[in-house]
């Protein structure tokens, strides 16, 4: 079975989920990274992988663009606190570049704040006199906003993620968790579609 994984904005989290049965050809891409291979050697790398042994790159590029040029199929894709810095302009065309790079059965495993959560935190939050607001309000700020260098672009919720993987009728929503605890905190959505 090919085993090959697409990190997203990995940054330092490697993906949740392992099949130690197979070997795997996983890139960890994040424009961060100092250190990197380049994407056309590791296209090479993987047009020669025996498939033997587990391979692991770190490559320094923009989600978009390595999506667009990639020839690498991939039987899993990880998005672990990204797909909510895309443009909800741009989601739609982010979705169907996931389509491109993915044959059917492959998995998408995203994690992403939960909307619903959040908007609940505010409705029902105490007076900001009182103690504990403090850290309150950064969780909220920082996971509804986020750095003005680096926003957050879309809304996501459980219906959300069914509506926009199934718009183009390429992918079906295979598991929701509305209340996944990610780095330290419970308030993330996680989500598996499958390509079709």
């Amino acid at each position: 079975m090919e085993n090959t994984v697409l990190n997203i904005a990995a940054g330092k989290f490697e993906p949740l989920d392992y099949n130690m049965d197979y070997p795997r050809f996983l890139i960890n891409l994040d424009t961060m990274y100092y250190s990197c291979t380049p994407a056309a050697v590791i296209e090479y790398d993987h047009h020669n992988w025996t498939k033997t042994i587990d391979k692991k790159y770190y490559c320094n590029e923009d989600a978009f663009g390595f999506m667009e040029k990639t020839q690498i199929f991939f039987s899993e894709i990880c998005i672990y606190r990204f797909l909510e810095h895309v443009s909800f302009t741009q989601v739609p065309y982010f979705i169907y570049l996931l389509s491109t790079i993915t044959k059917p059965g492959a998995i998408v495993d995203v994690i992403v704040p939960n909307y619903r959560i959040l908007a609940n935190m505010i409705l029902t939050e105490d007076d900001p006199n009182t103690l504990g607001f403090e850290g309150h309000n950064i969780l909220l700020t920082t996971e509804l906003l986020n750095e003005p260098s680096c926003p957050h672009a879309s809304i996501w919720t459980a219906d959300r993620a069914h509506y926009f993987f199934k718009l183009e009728k390429r992918f079906q929503v295979i598991s929701i968790d509305e209340s996944f605890e990610f780095d330290g905190r419970n308030i993330y959505l996680r989500f598996q579609a499958e390509r079709i």
